[in-house]
């Protein structure tokens, strides 16, 4: 087990490099000078030839495009990933002062649409065919149908607009969560009840399932005792494969409600055109993608025994 993870963390390494070196390359997909595209996102007026070029040597924009991205990259490591051309402050700073209302908004997200979809996937695989099947099977069908934004809008319309129950913007405050949470959970909900039921239904067809039915065991018991955990791996799998996903989401999310957030911060960052916080905004999805998924992998090991990565 030790060996397998310190050999998956060998293995992420070049994943790692090679999103920063695509995350540092956002400069120069666009044509023309990059010492010339940063001054003018940065002053708002044209440079003068001579600033560009005093601008470039001192940026380091002069060397070998190989020797640049070293020295960024040892920057990032140390954790400086520059100074944003809006605000003039860190990027780091910028970051870390939005990061925890994304983080409240993604874990209570994925807990309640986790907690949520495994119970209406397991009620709907155990009753296969009937009315509650049938309901909570339209109700996925809805869920995944309706875009996020669009499902937002209708609930500030109804519950801040008409009803006055609740805000329909800020941070701050347990009534501010609401809304943005459940806009965003009914989607991912919808789609992994829905994943959670099929892979439910394939394992129950299985020989060791047909026997312990045989046996004598309740449905209930044969489900959450012998289906359940078989059904863990690809569940979990799938659950990662999600995070992107969730990333995306939170962005509409976020811009829908004003919710003070990473991904409302990397909008406003790619309207302003400030490309060191993009830079560091697509890097640290990279990074949370991938460890997310050595998180999985190591999970692996301790659902099914059986499983035997040191081998």
């Amino acid at each position: 087990m030790k060996k397998y993870i310190l050999k998956r963390i060998l293995q992420i390494i070049p994943t790692l490099i090679g999103a920063s070196f695509l995350s540092f390359s956002l400069l120069y997909i666009f044509p023309g000078d990059p010492a010339e595209f940063i001054l003018t996102i940065s002053t708002g007026t044209e440079p003068s030839p001579e600033e560009i070029e005093r601008f470039r040597v001192e940026a380091g924009l002069d060397k070998p495009l190989i020797v640049q991205y070293i020295n960024w990259l040892s920057n990032v490591v140390r954790g400086d990933f520059g100074t944003s051309w809006s605000s003039g402050e860190p990027v780091l700073d910028e970051i870390m002062e939005r990061f925890p209302a994304s983080a409240e908004l993604f874990f209570s997200t994925f807990i309640i649409s986790v907690v949520f979809a495994f119970l209406f996937g397991i009620v709907s695989a155990l009753y296969r065919n009937k009315e509650i099947d049938h309901i909570c099977r339209i109700w996925s069908l809805i869920g995944i149908s309706i875009p996020s934004f669009w499902l937002g809008l209708m609930f500030i319309w109804l519950f801040a607009v008409h009803l006055h129950l609740l805000p329909s913007f800020g941070y701050g405050t347990l009534k501010h969560a609401i809304l943005p949470v459940i806009t965003w959970s009914i989607s991912f909900m919808a789609i992994k009840s829905r994943f959670i039921r099929a892979v439910l239904l394939n394992i129950l067809n299985e020989d060791y399932i047909l026997t312990a039915r045989a046996k004598g065991l309740s449905e209930k018991a044969v489900v959450l005792k012998h289906a359940l955990r078989n059904a863990l791996i690809p569940i979990l799998t799938y659950l990662s494969m999600s995070i992107s996903h969730l990333i995306i989401g939170s962005v509409m999310v976020e811009v829908v409600f004003a919710w003070p957030g990473l991904g409302s911060l990397f909008v406003e960052s790619v309207l302003k055109r400030d490309f060191p916080v993009v830079q560091a905004l697509v890097l640290l999805s990279a990074v949370i993608f991938t460890l997310t998924n050595l998180i999985v992998d190591i999970l692996y090991a301790i659902i099914d025994p059986r499983i035997r990565y040191g081998d």
